[in-house]
């Protein structure tokens, strides 16, 4: 079935669109050419199919037939610098092949570069998760507009917590939270009552599985996170994160305990169980229990589970810093222990365009290695699907200077 022509439910089309013969011919084409990237696809492998209708039908052969010559990492391996030329008349910087040499190549002696045996997460999708995202209006411009075009255009449920209305993100308002450090305790407590209030209006089937928090400088690679949630089940109380650090309980708390407590900015997940538990004591514990003067709102919440009995279970893959300066840390050996990390923390936003751009090269790479033609076409159509609405955005909300 053609996507765009043939498809006509509501979910894709009304079926009063109209759909030009051009538009169908450049969609097609487009997915084709992706598809086929790095394949090396001779007219020999094309030899069982005949073209129709600007596609090809097959003949005797599956697509999964294939067999591929040595393979080569788009960004890693291939080296070329005439892939993608740039004009000759108005030479930039930004051109593909200049960019690779300059700044993606940087990190494939420094992030671990599997060459394939991909697997999916086996329990949940990501429509199965709501990120949810501490910021500032200080950052809408910078890290959190990095953020949003980035990985967060590829996911389905997303909030942005601010004090700050800004519609092009958009943000969810917290009242009165303020838009300084000490803003994150009201930002994550009354945040979490807005989303549970939304979250009351779907149907059971339609509500999220997980609540991911993380703040807007966290680059968060979700086909590898959710492998973090394999063997879990949400209906239990679980609070699950990686990079941790032991910090005494604060305020009007008895007895005085310590906990482990997951990193926010690193990222950790709360269970929906685990959500639903603590409605009741949000507003309580951020008016009475924790101290004004105090803004770690991820020590704060891990202590309001603490209370309820749940501790944290941890998962691998939760890295504190840019991926330079994780190597630097802990050294390759360690760092490269895991080669699907889940995300990276304090990550400026030129670097967060880079990083997306390595690792939507690197999975796609993996699923050509392993011949997973089927999980590649989903994925080019929803990175098509979501760079065009990004693109819709962008032209709301971006004023070019007058001439």
């Amino acid at each position: 079935m053609n996507f765009i022509c043939g498809n006509k439910s509501s979910e894709k089309l009304s079926a009063s669109a109209k759909c030009p013969l051009l538009l169908c011919i450049t969609c097609i084409l487009a997915i084709d050419i992706i598809t086929m990237l790095n394949t090396k696809v001779t007219r020999e492998s094309l030899s069982p199919y005949i073209p129709t209708s600007f596609s090809f039908t097959p003949i005797e052969k599956s697509i999964y037939n294939y067999t591929l010559s040595t393979f080569e990492s788009f960004i890693c391996d291939n080296t070329r610098i005439d892939r993608f030329p740039q004009t000759s008349t108005t030479p930039s910087n930004n051109s593909f092949d200049v960019y690779r040499k300059n700044n993606l190549e940087n990190y494939c002696s420094i992030v671990p570069i599997p060459r394939g045996g991909w697997t999916k997460a086996t329990n949940y999708t990501e429509k199965d998760i709501t990120f949810v995202i501490f910021t500032a209006a200080v950052f809408f411009h910078t890290r959190a507009t990095a953020s949003r075009d980035t990985w967060i255009s590829r996911v389905t449920n997303y909030y942005f917590l601010s004090a700050t209305p800004y519609p092009y993100l958009p943000v969810s308002v917290v009242p009165n939270a303020g838009e300084d450090k000490l803003s994150n305790m009201k930002k994550l407590f009354y945040g979490f009552q807005l989303i549970y209030q939304q979250q009351m209006k779907l149907s059971v089937s339609n509500r999220q599985k997980w609540f991911y928090i993380a703040g807007c400088d966290t680059f968060i690679l979700p086909h590898h996170l959710l492998k973090r949630l394999d063997g879990l089940d949400y209906t239990e109380p679980l609070l699950v994160g990686g990079h941790s650090g032991h910090h005494t309980c604060l305020g009007d708390i008895n007895p005085k305990i310590t906990v482990e407590f997951p990193s926010g900015g690193a990222g950790f997940f709360l269970s929906m169980k685990l959500f639903e538990m603590m409605q009741p004591n949000l507003t309580n514990f951020v008016e009475n229990v924790w101290p004004r003067t105090s803004e770690i709102s991820d020590v704060a919440l891990t202590c309001l589970a603490a209370q309820l009995g749940v501790r944290i279970t941890r998962r691998e893959g939760f890295w504190s810093h840019a991926p330079g300066e994780m190597l630097r840390a802990h050294g390759r050996a360690r760092f490269h222990k895991d080669p699907e990390p889940n995300g990276f923390h304090y990550v400026q936003p030129d670097e967060m365009y880079a990083l997306d751009e390595f690792y939507v090269n690197q999975y796609m790479d993996r699923l050509i290695s392993d011949r997973n033609w089927n999980e590649l076409i989903q994925f080019t159509r929803r990175f098509v699907s979501s760079h065009y609405e990004l693109l819709r955005k962008k032209r709301r909300e971006c004023t070019l200077p007058k001439i």
